[in-house]
């Protein structure tokens, strides 16, 4: 039997750094996976080790095309392509692990209800739920 590793996606802002931290200081070192952190700006971008194979993507709100985009609409992006991109839309061979910070984002919580609804089996955590 082959063993599939784990797919990790860390998605959260500012508010979620120390639990960001505190899970991928935990992950194993041959760990995969992505971390996207919603800032508002390049001025709360901080270093955050992480395994070789796990990338961090600093999402900074004053990039936003015109003004500052809305707490979460930064996040929301990413994880919507993140699922289009990674997510089967059936249950596959390697595992998912989903962590979804942004907990004052109406706009996450939604997407957060969508995934859970779309695919019951994901291993999936929210602060709100």
């Amino acid at each position: 039997m082959q063993h599939h590793q784990a797919h990790f996606l860390l998605l959260g802002g500012t508010e979620d750094l120390g639990a960001i931290a505190d899970a991928t200081s935990r992950f194993p070192v041959d760990a995969y996976g992505q971390v996207f952190i919603e800032v508002a700006s390049l001025i709360q971008v901080v270093d955050l080790p992480v395994p070789p194979h796990v990338s961090v993507t600093w999402l900074q709100r004053d990039l936003a095309p015109g003004s500052i985009a809305p707490r979460g609409r930064r996040a929301a992006q990413a994880l919507r392509a993140w699922v289009s991109e990674w997510l089967p839309e059936e249950a596959a061979a390697v595992p998912y692990v989903l962590w979804i910070g942004c907990a004052a984002s109406e706009e996450i919580d939604e997407l957060y209800r969508e995934l859970g609804e779309r695919l019951p089996r994901l291993h999936l955590h929210h602060p709100h739920h």
